[in-house]
């Protein structure tokens, strides 16, 4: 018996094991790699405002979550588990 592969929608939360903090993957690129878009406490990055997710996907957290702006991206390898957090945008 074939085992299907399921199919992977986007966004989703990944753990990024770079910065061992969740990332937002929003995309693939063609070689090999995530599109995704750094998860933070922080309400600036470099002086740029990030988009305010309130109330935080992550159950554990009270906190607000922020989301950068910029999207970067790296290597499959790099990221680990999904997380069954939904990404609501606006």
């Amino acid at each position: 018996m074939v085992k299907k592969k399921s199919k992977v929608t986007y966004p989703h939360f990944r753990y990024y094991k770079k910065s061992g903090h969740p990332a937002l993957i929003v995309g693939e690129q063609p070689v090999n790699e995530y599109k995704y878009r750094k998860v933070t406490h922080s309400e600036r990055e470099s002086g740029r405002k990030n988009e305010k997710v309130y109330p935080n996907p992550n159950p554990k957290d009270k906190k607000p979550m922020y989301i950068s702006k910029r999207v970067r991206h790296d290597k499959k390898v790099n990221f680990g588990k999904v997380y069954s957090w939904k990404y609501k945008k606006k």
